[in-house]
């Protein structure tokens, strides 16, 4: 069976393997948008997309960070 899934952008690939490389690696989005010399568009929608899967969370002060594992109950 073949499954769809929506095309993976490399950028977001180069950004997740960062904050997986680095468990405490915390960006804003005009740093991610430096550090890989992309648009700070391209970075928000990119950040954004790991938010909602549950890879990323976004702090209060708007930094981003590996999400905390949530416990199964």
């Amino acid at each position: 069976m073949i499954a769809l899934a929506e095309p993976i952008d490399l950028d977001t690939l180069r950004i997740r393997h960062e904050f997986i490389s680095s468990p405490a690696f915390t960006a804003s989005i005009e740093g991610v948008a430096a550090r890989f010399q992309i648009g700070s568009h391209h970075a928000r929608v990119a950040l954004e997309s790991m938010v909602v899967e549950g890879f990323l969370e976004r702090t209060l002060e708007g930094r981003y960070v590996r999400a905390t594992p949530r416990a199964a109950n």
